[in-house]
């Protein structure tokens, strides 16, 4: 069957669509409980509606956001027993993504570097926002590295989740140390051991699943 080129056009914006609301959630410009609304999103992307609708329903089936009768469409507020869990996978995505993707990373060395150096800074400054979006990015990098698509789409349904759990965190402290934990992981990263890399980032994950199980 010929796919008409019209619809490939819409659904290739349906897919930007849905990332710019993506990011947009994850890094906290639209928090929990925002709502979207169709309407004034395709009139801020100068689009028409119904790619718009297309990427609202994909974000719903992501579990991103939730539509109510008469409240229309919110994004998703997240509980701490979700977060928790989400944390434990995303330790094994993780964890995987770098020894398979060891390689790729050590390419782009001074990129993750500079991303870990940013979120270190930010957390010292106690920049929430600052932090969040830089730590999803030095982990945006690694689940690339590992070029295996659907690894990187399980780890996407995460990331709303986990960035949750930051945002509602307010201990600079934590955010420090935590960040600190990134430019171990790139040491290991520039000797090119995957084994440690994979066991940083499990345990990366892991102390961070130990915090919310003691508060």
């Amino acid at each position: 069957m010929k796919v008409k080129s019209v619809d490939i056009a819409r659904e290739s914006l349906a897919d930007r669509v849905r990332q710019i609301l993506t990011d947009r959630i994850v890094d906290g410009t639209y928090p929990a409980g925002t709502r979207l609304v169709e309407m004034q999103i395709a009139r801020e992307l100068n689009l028409s509606q119904a790619p718009v609708r297309e990427a609202l329903c994909a974000l719903e089936a992501a579990r991103f956001v939730e539509t109510e009768p008469y409240r229309g469409t919110r994004v998703r507020r997240i509980g701490e027993r979700e977060c928790r869990e989400a944390y434990q996978v995303r330790a094994v995505l993780e964890g995987l993504a770098a020894e398979l993707g060891t390689a790729n990373l050590r390419a782009r060395l001074r990129e993750l570097r500079a991303a870990a150096d940013a979120t270190l800074a930010a957390a010292k400054r106690g920049e929430v926002m600052r932090y969040l979006h830089h730590n999803v990015r030095f982990h945006q990098m690694i689940i690339e590295a590992a070029n295996n698509e659907v690894l990187r789409q399980t780890w996407e349904s995460l990331a709303f989740t986990v960035g949750a759990r930051i945002r509602a965190s307010r201990a600079t402290g934590d955010m420090i140390a935590v960040a600190k934990e990134h430019r171990e992981i790139v040491e290991a990263v520039a000797h090119g051991d995957a084994r440690a890399v994979g066991r940083l980032l499990r345990r990366h994950a892991e102390v961070l699943v130990e915090g919310m199980a003691e508060v």
